[in-house]
């Protein structure tokens, strides 16, 4: 019996209609397909073109950014440093302006000082030569310096003086006090002309002993006297000015054997007003050391010089005129002082 080989078949069933009116299934045979070997190859996957020119848009457009991100970093970096650089060079414009003006201004001070000094000088030598005209023209309203006060104060006593005593005696024409209200051999209080010299002493602690040219009337003047401390620790010695009628109130320019100098007004009620005072190295120090004091008298200013260098100017007007005189002031120990070469001149 031959055998066939049969393959196995898939079964669909389908209706069949049989004559007895019974429904039978027909079975429709469909074959089975076969895998392929080997299998097809897959198809590839193709990137768009519009893919690769967005990847490309965007690589360029980053690239673009980080370029003018560096250019701006350069660009601010560098407006930054030309800014400091502007800045530091404004400045250093401007700090030599200042200091060129600085000097500029220090220059025309100096200058315009100068200038003034000079003018006063050329006034003051100008005025010497003219008949009745005197030395001190250029004192109204100057502020000068020490050297060409000084220097006024040579041109002003220049001339002849309206009044030159020696004080070796009382032949003069200014009449000074003479008499002594104590008189031991320890110590004496009063005006006496002595070896030569005009000598004025007090013995009594804490006083004052004025000596005055009686006949004597000044306003505008240069008062000069030589004076010599002889005895008295701390004492002031000095020259009256502007002595009223009473002998009571005056101005009293005095020094110190420390070096020490003074002005102070004295009033008619024995009250003592101290305008000015301070040291100078002008004043030679020590007992029996002679020094040379003058005041410069003018509308009220007074120019105080010691061995002919300037040491002050103090404005009073609490006296305008007056007698002339010598004074000593008891501090500490009876004290005694000479005088000699009392001098004025008018201005």
């Amino acid at each position: 019996m031959a055998k066939k080989i049969e393959q196995v078949e898939r079964l669909h069933a389908s209706p069949v209609s049989l004559h007895n009116d019974e429904t039978v299934e027909a079975m429709t045979v469909t074959p089975e397909r076969r895998a392929a070997w080997p299998p097809p190859p897959r198809p590839r996957w193709r990137r768009s073109r519009l893919s690769l020119v967005a990847r490309i848009s965007t690589l360029v457009l980053a690239l673009l950014l980080v370029i003018s991100g560096l250019i701006f970093i350069i660009y601010t970096a560098t407006t930054d440093y030309h800014g400091a650089l502007r800045a530091v060079a404004t400045g250093e414009v401007q700090a030599t302006r200042n200091v060129i003006g600085t000097a500029q201004a220090q220059q025309q001070a100096t200058t315009q000082a100068l200038s003034t000094a000079q003018a006063y000088i050329n006034a003051t030598a100008t005025a010497q030569t003219a008949q009745g005209v005197q030395a001190t023209a250029s004192i109204d309203g100057a502020t000068a310096t020490a050297t060409t006060l000084a220097t006024l104060l040579t041109q002003a006593t220049g001339k002849t003086p309206t009044l030159d005593d020696s004080l070796a005696d009382n032949s003069g024409s200014g009449k000074w006090d003479q008499g002594t209200t104590i008189n031991t051999s320890v110590a004496s209080t009063g005006c006496v002309f002595k070896s030569s010299t005009y000598h004025v002493s007090e013995a009594q602690q804490g006083f004052l002993q004025p000596c005055i040219a009686e006949n004597t009337t000044f306003s505008n003047f240069v008062y000069q006297v030589q004076v010599t401390l002889d005895q008295g620790d701390q004492a002031q010695v000095g020259m009256l000015f502007q002595v009223d009628s009473t002998n009571k109130a005056y101005y009293f320019f005095s020094i110190g054997s420390d070096g020490s100098y003074k002005l102070a007004l004295y009033n008619s009620s024995d009250q003592v007003n101290n305008l000015s005072s301070g040291t100078s190295p002008a004043i030679t120090t020590g007992l029996g050391q002679s020094n040379q004091l003058s005041i410069l008298a003018k509308n009220g200013s007074y120019y105080l010089y010691a061995n002919g260098q300037y040491l002050t100017t103090v404005t009073n007007t609490s006296l305008s005129s007056g007698k002339i005189g010598l004074a000593v002031v008891n501090q500490n120990t009876p004290v005694d002082a000479e005088f000699s070469n009392a001098q004025v001149w008018n201005l």
